[in-house]
C-alpha cells in the first residue's frame, strides 16, 4: 500500500498490529514508526536498531509474558532479515492482537523483495519522496505536531527552500525549535537555521538523465559533508539498472508490468516517468552506460594521484553524451 492507504487505516482505526515500512525517504519512515508505535501504545516496547538485532535474543519478546499486557517490537534496519524470522514475528501478532511488530526498511542502495516483502502481505508500505513542495510542507506539518511545536507555513517553507527539500534537515531543524523551546516562525528561522549545502542524488540524476546542466548541483554537493565520489556512481549504476530491467521486461514481453519488472509498483507519475526514461534507451547505449559507469569506479578505487571530482565531473558529462546520442538516432 501506498502512504495515502496507511492514512486511511490510522483515521478509520483500523491500524493493523504488524506494519513494514520501507522506502529511500528516511524521514516518512521515521515519522510514521513514531506515529503508529504512539498509536499501539504498547506497555512494553523494544526498539532494535541495525546491528543490533539477534534473532536468538529477541526470539521469544512476543510471546505471553507476566508482566505486560501488550507488547511492541521495533526493528530498524537497512537490510532485509531471514523470512522465517519475519514469519515468527507475524505469527505472534496473528495468535495475539496485543502483539505488535513494526520493521522500519530504509531502502537506500538495497530494496525490500522476495519472501520477506511477501511475509508482510497488504500490510506492506512503501514510501515516495513528496511529489510537490506542497505535499512536503504538509509533512513537515505532521512533524511539527508530533513533535508539540505549532506549524507555520511561511516558516516551514522558507526551512524547505534552505535545506533544498532535504526532508531529513528540514525534520532535524524542527526538533531544534522543539529543543530549544524556540517558536517556529520567519524570524526566527532567519536567525537559527542554515544551509548545508545537500543535494539529492535523485535529483542530480534526473537532470544528467534529461540532459539539463547538473553542474551547479553537483559543485554544490562536492562542497557539501556529504560528498562521496563512489556513493554518487553506485547511485546512478542502481538508477541505471533498474531503468534497464524495466526496458528489458518490456522488450521480452511486450508489456508494461512494474511488479514483474523491478518488484514494485510505484505511483502513476513514478511509473510513467520509469517507462518514458527506459524506453528513451536501447540495448547499445545500456552496454555503454555499464561500461562507463565500470571503469569511473575502478578509476576512482585504484588511481591513488587522480583528481577525482574532475575525473567524476568529466564522466557524468560522458555519460549525458551517450544518452545524448540514443536520444538523436530516435528522431
Amino acid at each position: 500500500m501506498y502512504r495515502r492507504d496507511l492514512d486511511g487505516l490510522i483515521n478509520a482505526g483500523r491500524l493493523p498490529n504488524f506494519i513494514l515500512l520501507h522506502g529511500g525517504e528516511e524521514f516518512l519512515n521515521e515519522l510514521y514508526a513514531k506515529e503508529i508505535i504512539s498509536i499501539w501504545n504498547a506497555q512494553n516496547c523494544e526498539h532494535i536498531y541495525y546491528d543490533e538485532y539477534n534473532f536468538d535474543q529477541f526470539r521469544d519478546f512476543l510471546e505471553p509474558s507476566l508482566f505486560s499486557a501488550s507488547n511492541t517490537l521495533h526493528i530498524k534496519m537497512s537490510k532485509q532479515i531471514p523470512a522465517k524470522e519475519v514469519k515468527h514475528f507475524i505469527a505472534a501478532c496473528q495468535r495475539d492482537a496485543n502483539n505488535h511488530f513494526l520493521f522500519e526498511f530504509f531502502e537506500d542502495t538495497n530494496r525490500a523483495s522476495g519472501e520477506f516483502l511477501k511475509a508482510f502481505g497488504a500490510n506492506d508500505v512503501r514510501f515516495f519522496k513528496p511529489n510537490t513542495p506542497n505535499e512536503a510542507i504538509l509533512l513537515l506539518n505532521k512533524k511539527c505536531i508530533s513533535t508539540g511545536i505549532s506549524p507555520n507555513q511561511a516558516a516551514l517553507t522558507q526551512i524547505y527552500q534552505i535545506h533544498n527539500g532535504n526532508l531529513n534537515l528540514c525534520a532535524s531543524e524542527i526538533e531544534k525549535f522543539a529543543m530549544l523551546n524556540l517558536p517556529l516562525n520567519v524570524e526566527n528561522v532567519r536567525n537559527a537555521v542554515f544551509g548545508l549545502s545537500e543535494i539529492s542524488f535523485e535529483d542530480l540524476f534526473e537532470k544528467i538523465l534529461n540532459l539539463r546542466d547538473f553542474r551547479d548541483d553537483f559543485f554544490t554537493y562536492i562542497q557539501s559533508g556529504s560528498y562521496n565520489e563512489l556513493a554518487l556512481i553506485n547511485y546512478i549504476y542502481s538508477a541505471i539498472f533498474r531503468l534497464f530491467k524495466i526496458h528489458s521486461y518490456i522488450r521480452i514481453n511486450g508489456n508494461f508490468n512494474l511488479i514483474a519488472a523491478i518488484g514494485y509498483n510505484p505511483p502513476a507519475n513514478v511509473a510513467n516517468s520509469l517507462k518514458n526514461a527506459a524506453l528513451k534507451l536501447n540495448l547499445e547505449t545500456f552496454r555503454e552506460i555499464f561500461m562507463l559507469l565500470n571503469r569511473t569506479e575502478f578509476r576512482l578505487k585504484t588511481r591513488a594521484n587522480l583528481d577525482k571530482t574532475t575525473f567524476l565531473l568529466s564522466a557524468l558529462l560522458e555519460l549525458q553524451s551517450i544518452i545524448s546520442k540514443a536520444n538523436k538516432s530516435k528522431i
